[in-house]
């Protein structure tokens, strides 16, 4: 049963991804339909007790989020239901993803393959998207035309700080697959070079950073847990600077080095920011209700760009805007728990830098994306830790083969 949920729930990342740049509504509703199936087929299973229910804490604070959100319902607070109705569906979603992942990633060869075959994807889309920005099309696929036929498109991607928080949240997926399998080290070492250079050609300018600090984090973490030995990294990381700077060079910098220079690189976040403050200011307990920024935005608005403000461009201030104070510490409690978790762990270390990307952006707002965080997410609770002490008794167990040896 977890090798098909497994598929089945690899199955639903891609038919997600594949049609996220629709804006009718059937467009969130495979994702979210998707997730609440895969969560009920698992509860029929403990209904009929053939397979046993795993927990996590995490469930518990996810489960919060919906409860305030109901809270908010039930005494009036939110200023639009509609919109706090669904945000309901969107993080009972993601609970649902959540829920799922916990209880088939407890087993390492299905993550493992699970893991393989996100990869993969990540590496076709990267390519994709690379390959739709710089021939510059209007349209998705090259075929189908979009409201969006103005902005940057990348493959199914209409923003490209999304597109970077997908890469983000594969890339060290990459990278410890890189150092740690042999068998498919080549392909690794391509995939994380292109998926790496394919951020560069979306001009995201915390994608970039964030992918970056993850080529520093990833085997860092795992030469201090002492999983790989020192010496093996001079000759991965020569390889693969290798094929970054040709496949950058031949993807072409500039517009990621032009937004870099830029004198105000926080101009209009700053605004939505300082209003959003102003927004929790006003409520700082109840918030206007999950989903309700946009709505709530105007009466605050500090300047008027002529554009439509969709979000607050830091979810972290959304959060406190929509949800009060209450929510934003579910959040914390939430982050704080599973970063650590996620940086250990080597692969999941895309958990951790897309919540330091929701200091600047929105990353995980769409359904698709939310998918594979939400499934990582449950990855990382799902596993085994490993205590710190093996590194100790790997040291030992070395000395002693030495001595035995000599």
């Amino acid at each position: 049963m977890r090798k098909l949920t497994a598929i089945l729930l690899f199955l639903l990342i891609v038919v997600s991804v594949a049609v996220m740049w629709v804006t009718a509504k059937w467009g969130t509703s495979i994702p979210e339909t998707g997730a609440f199936s895969l969560a009920a087929f698992w509860a029929v299973l403990f209904l009929l007790r053939t397979q046993t229910p795993r927990f996590s804490f995490l469930m518990l604070p996810l489960g919060c989020i919906l409860l305030w959100a109901g809270f908010q319902l039930l005494i009036g607070a939110t200023v639009y239901r509609e919109r706090t109705w669904l945000a309901i569906l969107y993080w009972a979603a993601n609970l649902a993803v959540f829920f799922t992942a916990v209880q088939i990633f407890g087993d390492i060869s299905v993550r493992t393959r699970f893991l393989r075959w996100l990869l993969v994807f990540g590496f076709v889309v990267s390519v994709i998207s690379a390959l739709q920005a710089l021939t510059r099309s209007t349209k998705i696929y090259w075929i189908f035309t979009t409201e969006y036929a103005g902005w940057n498109l990348l493959g199914t991607f209409v923003y490209h700080n999304q597109f970077a928080a997908f890469i983000e949240l594969l890339l060290p997926i990459a990278l410890y697959n890189a150092l740690t399998q042999e068998k498919w080290r080549a392909f690794d070492i391509v995939a994380a070079a292109t998926m790496y250079a394919a951020v560069i050609v979306a001009a995201s300018r915390a994608g970039s950073a964030l992918i970056t600090a993850e080529l520093l984090v990833v085997p860092g973490i795992m030469v201090w847990q002492g999983r790989i030995a020192l010496k093996r990294i001079p000759v991965g990381i020569a390889t693969f600077a290798g094929i970054i700077l040709i496949l950058t060079l031949a993807a072409g910098p500039q517009l990621l080095a032009d937004k870099f220079a830029l004198k105000d690189p926080y101009a209009i976040r700053r605004e939505f920011v300082d209003s959003s403050i102003q927004m929790f200011k006003a409520r700082p307990l109840l918030g206007v209700g999950l989903g309700n920024w946009a709505t709530a935005y105007p009466k605050y608005a500090s300047f008027d760009d002529g554009l439509y403000a969709n979000q607050a461009h830091n979810d972290w201030a959304q959060w406190a805007v929509e949800g009060g104070a209450p929510l934003l510490l579910i959040m914390l409690w939430i982050a704080c728990w599973a970063a650590p978790k996620a940086i250990r762990s080597g692969w999941g270390a895309g958990v951790a830098a897309i919540f330091l990307h929701c200091f600047v952006d929105y990353p995980i707002q769409r359904p698709a994306v939310a998918l594979i965080f939400f499934a990582l997410l449950g990855a990382v609770a799902a596993q085994r830790e490993e205590p710190w002490i093996d590194r100790e008794n790997h040291r030992a167990r070395k000395l002693s083969r030495v001595g035995v040896a000599a």
